[in-house]
């Protein structure tokens, strides 16, 4: 495996993962640490819905620590929601006068223990937000803790495994104490004070709807695909520009919902006496709720007709198709078909998707593998272009695959919807290999947050102010093994922070990976 030096920063990412995977394990380690008894049961109530849903995933499995104890019990999906219940309100009672230094022992124990699994690993904690005369009672000080937390950082950063830290205070009271947000936004995970947006920090950090079953590794875009046409969809999730009050600064998710069909995949109907081809196929997208009932439905035809001297470029280009949809939280299924009006042949293919409420504040896109659009070979059906500077058009790859042990350019492009308030957000980039990151990366964010020169990507005129910041990381002549991998995109601001993952392939000359 070679990997060379990132754009715009000049970084090389180090560090090799060892060990086989499989693309449904999907470890999460919770444990309890003091707390009052109100927000320990705030806590629970918010816990047991995060666990039940996670427990739905393929290869999921969960396991409930407590301090003191030597092993962990198991949660399973087949638990009665009482007994799963009743096992978080135990361990939450049992860790109510546990002493700071017992829990950050256990802490260290539950990292170790992930450490040691395959797959996505995350660590989820409860500890309510130590007083100055709790951190004064601990033999050698706050200081002591903070060291052997920062040991627990480390061992978290170099095995990849992420840590959500909730901390059930009162909204009213302190802020939550520098050590414990530091433990959740350097690991990649993420600090939670209100306890309803505790599963959508979860689908952030460690997104369910990527996660495979554990019997086939993943495929990086659409779930399943039928039908004798090659079609990928997808949707990619954005955040529109929300006026900041109290009634409207909540809303529906955002996205762009896409569709991709290589051309050469379509009939070229070909007329040597008048010199032009002909390609014709019908588009279409498709959302169904959890109910299997169609809540949108869009389509259209689209036809190129060309010279005979264009026909080999077109053939080396896709078909795009892409709508900017909103939709409430809920489950769905989205759908993108293909027909070939020519043939008769059909290709369609869908992926499940958990859309939640788009919140205020930090925010970023999912990240797309990309490559620069070619009109003479691409045709782009959208609303709007993707872009990163306006000057250039980006196509996605749906279904990002590159060759093994050669060099190739991985580029990756997402949009930053920062808090405008807020200082310049921190941006890096991890590729992980068989659960483990092969190197991180830190890249700089080069624009200015407060700034009325819309100037990039998809802004409005000149004389409003941004509110999305299209950033395009690149890694020149990479080269990688073969096999399955990720890339992991974290955006820091202040104490907030955001995590998107998006897979990709790597497979030899033959076709295996």
């Amino acid at each position: 495996m070679r990997l060379r030096s990132w754009f715009p920063v000049v970084v090389l990412l180090a560090g090799f993962a060892a060990g086989p995977v499989h693309a449904g394990d999907r470890s999460l380690v919770i444990i309890f640490g003091p707390a009052g008894e109100k927000p320990g049961s705030l806590a629970v109530h918010s816990a047991a819905g995060t666990l039940r849903n996670w427990l739905r995933m393929d290869g999921a499995g969960v396991e409930l620590r407590q301090p003191g104890a030597p092993n962990g019990q198991q949660l399973t999906r087949n638990m009665p929601p009482k007994d799963l219940d009743q096992a978080l309100l135990d361990a939450a009672r049992g860790a109510r006068d546990t002493d700071l230094p017992g829990f950050v022992d256990a802490l260290d124990q539950a990292a170790d223990a992930l450490a040691r699994r395959p797959g996505k690993r995350l660590l989820m904690v409860f500890l309510e937000n130590p007083g100055q005369d709790v951190l004064a009672s601990v033999k050698g000080g706050s200081e002591e803790i903070r060291s052997r937390l920062n040991h627990t950082i480390d061992l978290c950063r170099a095995n990849s495994v992420s840590i959500i830290v909730m901390d059930p205070s009162p909204q009213a009271s302190t802020e939550t104490w520098a050590p414990l947000q530091n433990l959740a936004t350097a690991t990649g995970g993420a600090l939670v004070r209100d306890p309803k947006v505790l599963d959508n920090t979860v689908l952030i950090v460690a997104p369910m709807e990527n996660a495979a079953s554990a019997d086939a590794p993943p495929m990086p875009a659409a779930a399943t695909s039928s039908g004798g046409l090659p079609v990928h969809t997808h949707l990619i999730r954005t955040q529109p520009l929300r006026a900041k009050s109290v009634n409207t600064d909540l809303g529906p998710m955002s996205g762009l919902l896409l569709v991709e069909c290589p051309l050469n995949a379509l009939e070229f109907q070909t007329d040597n006496r008048a010199g032009k081809f002909l390609v014709q196929a019908h588009v279409g997208s498709t959302i169904r709720d959890a109910d299997g009932k169609v809540v949108w439905q869009t389509g259209k035809e689209i036809t190129i007709k060309e010279p005979l001297k264009k026909l080999p470029a077109r053939r080396g280009g896709n078909l795009y198709f892409m709508r900017e949809i909103q939709l409430p939280g809920g489950r769905y299924t989205i759908e993108g078909t293909v027909d070939d009006l020519v043939s008769g042949k059909s290709g369609s293919a869908s992926e499940p998707l958990h859309a939640s409420d788009s919140l205020p504040g930090l925010a970023m896109s999912d990240p797309l593998f990309v490559r620069e659009l070619n009109e003479s070979s691409d045709r782009f059906d959208a609303d709007q272009v993707l872009s990163f500077d306006r000057k250039t058009a980006l196509a996605p790859l749906l279904d990002p695959v590159f060759p093994a042990n050669q060099d190739f350019d991985l580029k990756i492009y997402f949009i930053i919807y920062p808090d405008l308030s807020g200082g310049k957000p921190d941006i890096s980039i991890e590729i992980i290999h068989d659960g483990r990151a092969l190197g991180r990366s830190n890249l700089p964010f080069q624009d200015e947050i407060y700034n009325t020169a819309a100037d990039g990507g998809t802004m409005g005129p000149k004389g409003e102010q941004k509110h999305e910041f299209p950033f395009l990381a690149t890694m020149p002549k990479a080269s990688l093994d073969a096999g399955t991998y990720e890339a992991r995109v974290t955006i820091r601001q202040g104490r907030n922070t955001v995590t998107r993952v998006v897979p990709f392939r790597i497979v030899s000359p033959t076709g295996g990976s």
